[in-house]
Formats: C-alpha cells, sequence, structure tokens
C-alpha cells in the first residue's frame, strides 16, 4: 500500500461516521438492502418529499455516539462530539472524546485538525474517491436534493408509520477500501442513526442524539 493510499484510509477511518453496534463483526457481505431505482412517478415524488423533510430536521448542530469496527482491530473504537452541516457544502465533524480533533469539509478541501498534536492539514477531496462519494451523498441528504443524491446513488427507502429506513449504494465502485453502502434509519422526520458499511467488511454506525446540550 502506497503512502497515498495510507493517508486515505487513515481519513476514512476517522471521517467515517458509526455509532454503537452490538454484535460481532459483519464478513464482507452486504448488510444494506439491495437498491434499484425508482420506477414510479409516484414513488419518485415521495422519496422527493421524504428527503426534502428529512433536510429540515438535520440542519443544525448534533451530538453523535461513535463507534467503529475494523477487522484490523481486536477491540472497536468509540468517540464522542458534536456535528453540524451548514449548507451548502460545509460539514463539520468535532470530536471531543477520546481526544479533541476536527474534520472540516468546505467544497472540494478537508480540513484535519488535532490541537494536542499541533496537526494542522488540509486535503483535495479529488485524491479520495470514497471519501468524496460519502460527502457527496451526505450533502445531497442534508441540502434535501433527491435528486443529486439519485446521480451519486441508488436509493430505496422503506418505511412503517413511525419509523423509516433509507438505503444507499454507490453507482461508481469504490476502491478495495471504500464506502460499499449507507443505511440510515429514523423516525418520522428525525435522523436516528447513519450506518456505513466498507467494501472490505469494517462498519460503523452514528447515533445521534435529538439535539446538543
Amino acid at each position: 500500500m502506497t503512502f497515498g493510499k495510507q493517508i486515505s484510509r487513515a481519513i476514512l477511518w476517522s471521517f467515517v461516521w458509526g455509532g454503537l453496534f452490538l454484535f460481532e463483526p459483519l464478513s464482507h457481505s452486504h448488510a444494506c438492502k439491495t437498491t434499484q431505482p425508482l420506477p414510479l412517478k409516484e414513488e419518485q415524488a415521495d422519496l422527493n418529499r421524504f428527503i426534502k423533510s428529512l433536510a429540515q430536521s438535520t440542519l443544525r448542530e448534533r451530538t453523535f455516539h461513535e463507534t467503529y469496527y475494523s477487522h484490523m482491530l481486536t477491540t472497536p473504537t468509540h468517540k464522542e462530539g458534536t456535528l453540524v452541516f451548514q449548507p451548502p457544502d460545509r460539514l463539520v465533524k468535532h470530536v471531543q472524546i477520546p481526544t479533541e480533533e476536527s474534520f472540516i469539509v468546505t467544497g472540494d478541501n478537508l480540513l484535519y485538525e488535532n490541537p494536542s498534536r499541533e496537526i494542522s492539514l488540509t486535503f483535495s477531496l479529488q485524491e479520495f474517491p470514497a471519501l468524496a462519494t460519502l460527502i457527496d451523498g451526505l450533502r445531497a441528504l442534508f441540502n434535501g436534493d433527491a435528486e443529486r443524491l439519485q446521480q451519486v446513488f441508488f436509493v430505496s427507502v422503506s418505511h412503517t408509520t413511525d419509523a423509516w429506513e433509507l438505503n444507499l449504494l454507490p453507482k461508481t465502485p469504490n476502491e478495495e477500501d471504500g464506502v460499499d453502502c449507507i443505511r440510515l434509519v429514523g423516525e418520522h422526520a428525525f435522523l436516528r442513526t447513519i450506518e456505513i458499511h466498507e467494501t472490505n467488511g469494517d462498519r460503523s454506525i452514528l447515533v445521534l442524539d435529538r439535539q446538543t446540550p
């Protein structure tokens, strides 16, 4: 693996969003449901309304609890912090526990800061296609842009009266250590978890609180 690939992997590990997963690591098989393009105008209209309503509930600061499972680690890693999206393209993940670090995405740039280690690095998302796909999809979701979301992912939605599930599969094949699929779960217009599965079997779930303290 080249040095550039090592950096890419480290960034993806750190930025990928996870939460609390209460069972043993998965194999390399898909964890998200298989998705197909929505064929009917009625279904497309429902998706458009759903994505717009979801965006309205996510455009504010939220605290998160994150757990990441890797096939290269014997125990999962845990992080806590805040997540905020500022339209149209600024996304900030501020980790407070176990150590302070920030990931700030604006436009095509990712700024990583770690005050305790006096680190401040800027990267271009074009260098990391898998990470760029993830960020592009999340921006589309948080902006309520169903059209852009479907340009990047195959999208499927299932729901009951109180709960819903949104599955996203990248349309462009990712690198070996890229994003395999993204599964979002919530109730009503509230996004509760963002579950990410990587092509190598690693996984994470981001658990969002309803509001910051």
